[in-house]
């Protein structure tokens, strides 16, 4: 099993309780936050375990995962403690997790 399905596979995992749990909105949003997380610490496991490994040609950014899950947590914290009921600008995530080792 490669890492990246071993990755999605525990998001997966961690996700599931979401349908079966709480039935409010907030209840499932706050349960979201800590599944965030879980994934956050998986990720660190992981990129522990990629610093160990040999150099690839392709390699996962972690610090555009990180970002991005920033951003979701961030999100869905303003969501359930709004400051104020005005509009806030919007950061689309990035999706493109590949990077390629351009020294091979």
């Amino acid at each position: 099993m490669t890492f990246l399905s071993r990755l999605c596979l525990s998001a997966m995992l961690l996700a599931g309780p979401v349908y079966a749990a709480p039935t409010t909105e907030q209840a499932s949003l706050a349960l979201m936050l800590t599944q965030l997380n879980h994934i956050e610490s998986t990720l660190q496991c992981a990129q522990t375990q990629a610093a160990q490994a040999p150099a690839e040609r392709f390699f996962f950014d972690y610090t555009q995962a990180y970002a991005d899950i920033g951003t979701i947590r961030t999100g869905i914290e303003h969501y359930l403690m709004p400051a104020r009921a005005q509009p806030r600008h919007i950061i689309p995530l990035s999706g493109r997790y590949r990077l390629e080792d351009a020294a091979q």
